[in-house]
């Protein structure tokens, strides 16, 4: 099953985290390869140690436009826009939870493009990922620090190895091999001037009543996750 927007935006998030962040405006984009027979692409804006990415896809013949919104003020909570019927999804990524088995390897240094990056393997309760952070990038200030175990873990872990920076490339591992089930990779990241209002949630929407709760996503079964994210789109759609 591929992986849903939902489920990577959340584990994007702790991927992305460092133990230093910039407080400038940031825009970056993102290729994934993997999740639909085309490349798409995600785009991500930061301001204030706010966060909101947008990814546009082609799924069962339609074109679906999906934003979230990660806020400062409201840490460890996702909001996921639906453009098809004008409302959004909270994703609590839970405040208490515990990463399993977490372990950080340091692979080397690599060149990716332009950027010298240091090459890590990370693996948590048997999935695999491995990331690629260049210290020639600042790492953004995402509102998730210090409002989550599994993200402060995660950091502890990157600070004591030395890894530092913003994540080049993102590979998702398949099941006991190192062969990517989906790969993001950087294509564009540029200081720029933010609106304020893309921070906001957009006139017209209105709460789901449909929740989602991240951390007993990833321990479900693929079967399990794909049953869940069909209700989901049936509740939505239904409002």
């Amino acid at each position: 099953m591929k992986k849903s927007l939902l489920f990577l935006s959340v584990l994007f998030v702790s991927i992305v985290i460092s133990n230093a962040a910039i407080a400038a405006d940031v825009y970056a984009e993102y290729e994934i390869t993997g999740m639909t027979p085309s490349p798409v692409i995600s785009k991500m804006y930061s301001k204030n140690g706010n966060i909101r990415t947008e990814v546009n896809m082609k799924m069962a013949g339609s074109q679906i436009n999906t934003t979230t919104l990660m806020l400062k003020s409201n840490p460890g909570v996702t909001m996921v826009f639906n453009s098809m019927t004008k409302t959004y999804t909270e994703t609590k990524s839970g405040k208490n939870a515990a990463v399993k088995n977490f372990t950080v390897k340091v692979i080397g240094n690599e060149k990716i493009g332009k950027y010298n990056c240091n090459h890590v393997r990370m693996t948590s309760d048997g999935k695999s990922w491995d990331v690629w952070y260049s210290k020639d990038l600042p790492p953004i200030n995402f509102p998730v620090n210090g409002s989550n175990i599994s993200d402060d873990k995660i950091v502890a872990e990157l600070k004591s190895k030395g890894v530092t920076g913003m994540p080049v490339k993102i590979a998702f591992l398949k099941p006991g091999t190192t062969l990517p089930s989906m790969t993001m990779l950087l294509k564009k990241y540029e200081p720029k001037n933010l609106d304020a209002s893309l921070f906001t949630i957009p006139a017209g929407y209105k709460k789901s009543s449909v929740n989602f709760n991240a951390e007993k996503m990833k321990n479900m079964s693929p079967a399990e996750r794909k049953e869940m994210m069909m209700k989901m789109m049936r509740e939505q759609m239904k409002q």
